[in-house]
């Protein structure tokens, strides 16, 4: 047998065989992250602060970028109506961008949970649960941002966002539809 031949039946053998793997990867259950608790919420001085869309928007995003140390942004989080994290994949070198719109919900604890409404990834539909997993797979997010791929949720640990002098935070409402965001900032008592 001729050895372009060969090498021909090896490289479809490769592509069908990369193929399934990655088709087996999206489609097998995801399982539930355990998700932490902090034992006690933060103690001392609480300044409440008001923001809007733009100033969350900015805040968090700032964040982001700190938290990945100077590498280019792999998310970008917008505030309008609904929270919308985007970024890009790449899959047989092909860029694709997805878009996921999540519905913001204050915790007790002051964190933040995004309940995923809908999800745009270039012209094809998939499921959210398949996009969250490839998100948390793939993109380098801050400890802080855990991915749920199987309750199709985001939670944001204000209170594990590293900030000087023992300072949280912790939010106390977010009403996007009207512009309503309530942070709190617990100082701690010397």
């Amino acid at each position: 047998m001729n050895k372009w031949k060969i090498a021909f039946f090896l490289l479809v053998i490769i592509i069908i065989g990369s193929i399934g793997t990655f088709i087996y990867w999206i489609t097998t259950p995801v399982e539930s992250v355990l998700i932490e608790e902090t034992s006690t919420p933060p103690e001392g001085n609480v300044l409440t602060v008001n923001a809007t869309k733009e100033d969350f928007q900015a805040i968090a995003n700032t964040y982001i970028k700190k938290e990945i140390g100077g590498k280019p942004l792999p998310l970008q989080l917008t505030v309008d109506d609904q929270i919308v994290l985007s970024s890009e994949f790449t899959l047989f070198s092909l860029n694709f961008p997805v878009k996921m719109f999540f519905e913001p919900y204050v915790e007790k604890n002051g964190n933040i949970r995004l309940e995923q409404s809908s999800v745009e990834i270039g012209p094809q539909k998939m499921e959210p649960e398949m996009i969250l997993r490839l998100l948390r797979d793939s993109v380098e997010l801050p400890n802080w941002m855990v991915v749920n791929p199987a309750e199709e949720e985001v939670l944001i640990q204000l209170s594990d966002i590293p900030m000087t002098s023992g300072v949280r935070v912790r939010a106390k409402e977010l009403n996007l539809a009207e512009d309503i965001i309530t942070l709190e900032i617990v100082i701690p008592k010397e």
